[in-house]
């Protein structure tokens, strides 16, 4: 059986001779070959956004009403559910995530984002202001053009939706880049693009790793505006090499966000949320809350019941609808995850569960496998608490009072997300006030998508994703000054 080839998708078709296929796509549950992928050069990325750059310019996109486009991401919405089966095994493959999580969450979730912006493509408003009698003073919306789309690996296909669907409504052309560790989930999605009436070139993918592929798509002079999802320093480095040409730039990064246990609070059903942020997709997650802070009051009982329900996570073979913890989906952020966990087993940390590598029978013995990983005893300062990790380890901190709460919760360089649980309504409004973070559930967890914008606050990104001005974040506004009488002054009056 011949290997399986990824290439970069150009005007609607795959671009097989694009580039050199050296780079071998694993299955990070199984360790095993998926097939060799594609490396865009320079020369490569500059015919693709020179398609996405006429595609923009044709006259049947530019003359497309707002409604017509929603009609399209309707469509596409519809392929994506049609077509959900082939799309879990594709992303179970992609990255070894349990099916049943991407059955239930994952693809209705990118559906979800896609018809939200098909219900939001006419719902972008001007607006007109009251100037000098001879004159009407407007403001308006245009889209950039060509936006590059930088993807992360850890949820390839929800962030294709995440950063097209909103493009696409408001008019603009699209190049996505996917890691280069996980390009499936992106060919298939731009592959339905096509299928749902989305002229060829609006929607392109470039392929290749970040240093070499990515760098000239951010650099590239047609591209206008940049989404990019991934670590702060990428994220920092993508936003001065912007800055160079003037670049309007979304980041969103990295995160080391807390989930604050008060005394009054639901035990059981923080402890199930905990467990939830912390170890969902195997703690690679940009919002989870991988800090747990406890009040000390409780803080044995609420480690007593983390501690139990940790015993009862199943990890295993994502094709096992039992599964509840997949594989990590790099190698290199398995290294990652492993190293902090040696440091916590050398410090004064405890470690409630797990701890270390996981063994797996066949066929995932050769897979990237850690324990879901409890760790008690943590305080700020160390590397545990203070750094993301980006795997399935979730820190236990104590603190005193709401005061202590709040100085932990923030004493940290990222300000992603965030997750109060109390019944004191009073107190919840103002902790989540008190929290430097983009986002702050209160007695739940990882919910409100799409329609709740994300805004990162300090290391954790910068711009808007999600809801309405998510939308707006793909607009560039103008004014417009119109004179309206004759004998109206002009200029200085030197005439």
């Amino acid at each position: 059986m011949p290997e399986q080839s990824y290439a970069p998708i150009v005007d609607g078709d795959f671009w097989q001779d694009a580039g050199p296929a050296e780079f071998v796509v694993t299955n990070p549950a199984t360790g095993e070959s998926l097939g060799r992928e594609t490396e865009c050069d320079t020369s490569a990325v500059g015919r693709i956004v020179e398609s996405s750059k006429r595609a923009f310019q044709q006259p049947t996109w530019q003359k497309m009403s707002a409604a017509e486009r929603g009609r399209m991401l309707l469509k596409l919405a519809d392929l994506v559910e049609q077509n959900a089966e082939e799309l879990v095994q594709t992303e179970l493959q992609d990255t070894g995530k349990p099916v049943t999580q991407l059955r239930a969450g994952e693809l209705p979730l990118t559906a979800d984002i896609i018809r939200f912006y098909a219900g939001a493509a006419d719902k972008i408003e001007g607006s007109i202001k009251s100037g000098t009698p001879g004159e009407v003073l407007m403001q308006m919306y245009e889209p950039y053009g060509v936006v590059a789309g930088v993807l992360p690996w850890n949820y390839p296909l929800v962030n294709a939706a995440l950063k097209a669907a909103p493009a696409i409504a408001t008019g603009n052309a699209i190049v996505l880049k996917p890691a280069q560790e996980t390009p499936m989930g992106t060919l298939a999605f731009a592959k339905l693009c096509i299928e749902a009436g989305i002229p060829p070139g609006i929607v392109n993918v470039v392929l290749g790793s970040g240093s070499k592929t990515g760098q000239a798509l951010i650099e590239h002079p047609d591209v206008s505006k940049i989404s990019f999802t991934g670590s702060t320093a990428v994220g920092t480095h993508v936003q001065k090499t912007a800055a160079n040409q003037m670049k309007m730039v979304n980041l969103e990064c990295g995160g080391k966000n807390a989930l604050i246990v008060f005394a009054d609070a639901d035990l059981e059903r923080a402890a199930e949320a905990a467990l939830l942020s912390g170890f969902v997709n195997a703690g690679q997650l940009c919002v989870s809350c991988s800090r747990v802070l406890v009040e000390s009051s409780i803080a044995a009982e609420f480690e007593t019941l983390l501690t139990q329900r940790a015993s009862k996570i199943v990890m295993g073979n994502p094709q096992d609808e039992t599964t509840l913890v997949g594989p990590m989906i790099t190698r290199a952020q398995y290294d990652t995850a492993l190293r902090y966990l040696d440091e916590a087993l050398n410090s004064e940390c405890r470690i409630l569960a797990g701890g270390s590598a996981a063994t797996m029978a066949a066929p995932c013995e050769h897979g990237n496998w850690i324990q879901p990983t409890l760790v008690s005893g943590v305080q700020p300062g160390m590397k545990v608490h203070d750094e993301e990790i980006f795997g399935p380890v979730l820190s236990v901190v104590h603190f005193a009072d709401e005061a202590e709460a709040i100085s932990i919760a923030n004493s940290v360089s990222y300000g992603l997300s965030g997750s109060v649980w109390t019944r004191d309504g009073s107190r919840a409004l103002r902790v989540s006030k008190a929290l430097d973070t983009g986002i702050c559930w209160v007695n739940t967890m990882l919910s409100g998508y799409p329609q709740i914008s994300l805004s990162p606050h300090k290391l954790s990104g910068t711009g808007v994703e999600l809801g309405m001005e998510g939308m707006r974040a793909y607009l560039k506004r103008k004014s417009i000054v119109i004179g309206i009488e004759d004998d109206a002054p002009v200029g200085w009056g030197l005439g």
